[in-house]
């Protein structure tokens, strides 16, 4: 009999929001499947799918992120218990939840313990605590701890004895549409030279800065966020909506559509300051485009220091208005085999 896999903690198979989901969906869509995978579906997640062999999905009346992500990690890992003999957490939120009835109930524990949550602009004071703490105890109480940047190494706790792993996210890139008739109607800029820079509407992500930046510039700057799901988001689309080269796309999930829109940009600059392993950024590393990023180790792990970086955007600015040719900021297509889905689904499997 087949081991079954809890999976908890993302939006859900088949949802549309960042690498866990990515991540889920490989995992159950894994034609060499060892495992039944129990996959909890968020409130808002697609529910018009056809659901994989060995995968069993609940659907739950809460969502997956804010306030309700708590009591949708805590009810899921309640549920879990019951189902299944391996859990693997997408985030460790849940684990003051996991600690408790384990007491009771072994199971082997996985948690993929995510960002430094707790860094976040976003999050008072008794959140941050909070996820400090889950953070901690999973390197406590695991039996096993991913973290998806070797920057990251250096938040272990120095007496933790949990193994670890750093495993990244994967990427890939649809390439089946072509720049036609209807898509310069959907998105005229794919006519002429522009920027891309994609991410979700969070402070640390800095999309009022970038947009600030390009004001003063003779380029083009196309900018893919969740804008409507915050009120940082609606203020910096209310804000730049009606700037002339600025093109603010809310809420862009037509994967081939995406794509095509990563293909066809000149330069992608990368803006997240807090982040690990940015799915965002692996997609672009893949689609073998030049790179401008923000400053910060971890992004520098990611590109393996390839690409072109800045620490503020007034030297973004700087930056270009004096370069014409973007060709030196290339990622060495060497890094793409390190996110490859089949590898890394691979290594999660041999955790189970």
């Amino acid at each position: 009999m087949k081991n079954k896999v809890a999976i908890i903690g993302s939006h859900g198979l088949y949802a549309n929001y960042g690498g866990w989901d990515q991540l889920v969906i490989n995992l159950v869509e894994n034609q060499d499947r060892k495992f039944d995978y129990l996959v909890f579906n968020s409130q808002d997640s697609n529910k018009d799918f056809k659901i994989p062999d060995g995968t069993k999905v609940i659907f739950m009346p809460l969502k997956a992120s804010g306030i309700q992500g708590i009591f949708y990690d805590y009810i899921s890992i309640l549920i879990s218990f019951f189902k299944a003999d391996i859990f693997l957490l997408l985030g460790a939120q849940g684990m003051p939840m996991v600690y408790l009835l384990n007491f009771f109930f072994k199971k082997k524990i996985i948690v993929n313990s995510g960002g430094v949550e707790w860094e976040r602009e976003k999050f008072s004071d008794l959140a941050k605590w909070y996820l400090k703490l889950c953070f901690d105890l999973c390197f406590k109480f695991a039996n096993h701890v991913i973290i998806d940047n070797d920057i990251y190494q250096k938040y272990i706790p120095i007496n933790s004895n949990v193994s670890y792993s750093v495993i990244p996210y994967g990427g890939t890139i649809d390439s089946s549409l072509i720049v036609s008739k209807k898509m310069i109607n959907k998105y005229p800029f794919l006519k002429n030279n522009f920027f891309l820079s994609i991410s979700r509407s969070i402070e640390d992500n800095k999309l009022n800065e970038i947009c600030n930046a390009f004001q003063n510039l003779n380029e083009h700057l196309v900018l893919i966020s969740n804008f409507s799901n915050s009120n940082y988001g609606k203020k910096v689309l209310l804000k730049y909506s009606n700037a002339p080269n600025i093109t603010l796309i809310d809420g862009l999930y037509i994967k081939p559509e995406l794509d095509l829109i990563r293909r066809r940009c000149i330069c992608y600059i990368h803006t997240h300051t807090t982040c690990g392993t940015a799915p965002s950024l692996v997609e672009m590393i893949i689609c073998n485009k030049p790179i401008i990023s923000f400053d910060v180790p971890q992004n520098r792990n990611t590109l393996e220091n390839f690409g072109k970086y800045f620490s503020c955007f007034n030297s973004l600015a700087d930056l270009l208005k004096s370069t014409t040719n973007y060709s030196n900021f290339l990622v060495n297509k060497d890094v793409l085999k390190k996110y490859q889905w089949k590898q890394i689904v691979k290594s999660y499997e041999n955790l189970f």
